[in-house]
């Protein structure tokens, strides 16, 4: 950290500065900043008052500078001077370089505020903005105790929580159905695939043709979640408001997956769901469940088909194993917690697959 702070403006220029005063960022190398320079402490709260209001005015009106009310803060400001009682030529002409330096450096700091304050932010607010300009919304606002269902045109059927709100249109467009979602829901879409269905919540967009899944997303949260049912989902974050289908780089989602975006670090990332779920229309009647000396690996195959999990093991090293057991509706982490106390094995998730380790048996 620079100590050769003369003026405010010093000080006020430092970006380090600011968000300690804003956001309460590198607090340790400021508070030592003012134990090291005790003589400073006047001129920093003086700088410190000035950010705040200038962030009260951004606070008051949105995003949007409002010139009128800077130039309402400059004026004041300057009218509280001490002027002297016969200002000169050369006091006047300060006052006028002082006034216009100021409204410089509040056009600075606002645009400082907009880029940290916005950043990796879409708004259900914008959203609805956005698409209004092409269709007539209708607008779904659960101000109930419980869940309420909602009926789609297309015959989709979303049950939107308490507390949540949706956006859709009437009718939907010839070659895709959007829908603006904040807080958290749980769709279940008609399937069509000539007119994939868009979810769009805040950073988080999630494309489908026809599946049911539930996504979680408050504005307030700092993640946003999506889990998956049943078909498949590809899901991918935003950071400015395209409703044009911007899928680059989306993860594809299976049932009892995940993904996660973290709103601090604008991550997206894909994870087993806490309590994987029997996926019923995968599960073979004919297929047994009880299992008399078999090797492990036949066993986690059936694991796979029934929970729809990647389950990946050294088969060689593994076919020497040769267990008793039978598999019940039970947590699939207690399945493989008695598997691996049994074969003296260890799993683990990665990139919403279980990856299971051991020496094999003698």
């Amino acid at each position: 950290m620079k100590h050769n702070y003369i003026k405010i403006q010093d000080f006020l220029n430092d970006d380090s500065f600011v968000k300690w005063i804003v956001f309460s960022e590198n607090q340790k190398e400021w508070q030592q900043f003012l134990l090291e320079n005790p003589d400073k402490k006047s001129i920093v709260k003086e700088a410190q008052k000035l950010i705040l209001e200038i962030n009260s005015i951004e606070n008051s009106k949105g995003i949007e500078l409002n010139r009128k009310l800077v130039f309402e803060k400059i004026i004041k400001g300057i009218n509280e001077e001490k002027y002297p009682e016969k200002p000169t030529i050369k006091f006047w002409k300060t006052i006028m370089v002082k006034y216009v330096a100021s409204f410089v450096l509040m056009l600075g700091l606002v645009y400082f505020f907009y880029e940290n304050q916005s950043k990796g932010k879409v708004t259900y607010k914008a959203l609805v903005a956005s698409m209004e300009d092409e269709n007539t919304l209708i607008e779904r606002v659960n101000n109930s105790k419980s869940s309420i269902k909602i009926k789609l045109e297309d015959s989709s059927i979303i049950t939107l929580e308490k507390g949540s709100k949706l956006s859709y249109p009437s009718h939907f467009a010839i070659n895709k159905r959007v829908v603006v979602l904040s807080g958290e829901a749980f769709f279940d879409i008609a399937k069509n695939p000539n007119k994939p269905f868009y979810v769009y919540a805040n950073e988080v967009v999630t494309k489908v043709l026809g599946t049911s899944f539930r996504i979680k997303a408050n504005e307030q949260d700092k993640k946003v979640i999506v889990k998956v049912s049943t078909g498949k989902v590809s899901v991918y974050n935003q950071r400015e408001i395209n409703l044009n289908d911007p899928e680059t780089n989306a993860l594809i989602l299976l049932p009892n997956q995940q993904a996660i975006y973290n709103r601090p670090t604008e991550g997206l990332s894909k994870h087993l769901v806490e309590i994987p779920m029997l996926l019923t229309e995968k599960i073979d009647k004919n297929v047994t469940t009880q299992f008399d000396e078999v090797s492990v690996n036949q066993i986690f195959e059936v694991i796979e088909k029934r929970y729809g999990i990647k389950l990946i093991f050294n088969e060689e090293l593994l076919s020497n194993c040769i267990i008793t057991t039978k598999l019940r509706d039970e947590s699939l982490y207690d399945q493989l917690d008695l598997i691996c106390s049994i074969i003296g094995g260890t799993y683990k998730e990665v990139d919403a697959q279980i990856i299971i380790e051991s020496k094999g048996c003698k």
